[in-house]
């Protein structure tokens, strides 16, 4: 059976745009394919009982500026000159989330993906606004906007993303961006490289 990595991931997380936009290039080396599981950070947060690191970290002296640091060198490393962090961040992203199992559904998720990851963390736009996001996708995409939106209403899909949330965290995650290949458990943007050197031994 071929191997696969399981990408937990919330577009409210500028790390999981970071992983997103190097994925393409583990896939490329090691011929790989990551399977996309949307999950809600905030749920991820709320049955672990972590916080965001802005909220963990806050007052601890240079523990934020040195995150930062890391995050240039990260963007430098792997040229996402396109990244600006999100000027409404935190954005609520429960309708995206949601958005993103009706898009796996209906066979549209990569079109999805790329259009809200860019929309989030490349255009700064507030993507909780649904009038936002129907304008983001109508321009970004050719999605069948009003098929996805009443898709990802039905309780259906509101049930998928809370079991994947909770799967989530019986498997080990305690936050986002999160890597599972069978047991083995990655977390963070700056595990990719243990990840890669994993799947290729």
């Amino acid at each position: 059976m071929k191997m696969k990595v399981d990408f937990i991931f919330d577009f409210a997380s500028p790390n999981a745009y970071f992983c997103h936009k190097v994925i393409p290039e583990i896939e490329n080396r090691t011929g790989i394919s990551f399977n996309y599981v949307p999950c809600l950070l905030g749920g991820i947060f709320k049955i672990t009982n972590n916080q965001a690191p802005m909220m963990a970290f806050n007052g601890i002296t240079n523990k934020l500026e040195y995150q930062n640091i890391e995050i240039q060198r990260f963007i430098q490393k792997h040229d996402l000159k396109n990244f600006t962090m999100n000027s409404f961040f935190p954005v609520m992203t429960l309708q995206l989330q949601r958005g993103a199992i009706a898009a796996k559904s209906l066979n549209i998720f990569d079109d999805y993906i790329e259009a809200i990851f860019k929309g989030m963390w490349e255009m700064s736009l507030n993507l909780a606004d649904q009038e936002i996001l129907i304008e983001l996708l109508a321009t970004e995409t050719q999605i069948d906007i009003p098929n996805l939106i009443e898709k990802m209403q039905t309780q259906e899909i509101k049930d998928q993303l809370i079991q994947n949330t909770s799967s989530a965290v019986e498997r080990g995650a305690f936050g986002i961006p999160t890597f599972f290949v069978d047991d083995e458990i990655f977390f963070g943007k700056d595990s990719l490289g243990d990840l890669e050197d994993f799947i290729t031994k």
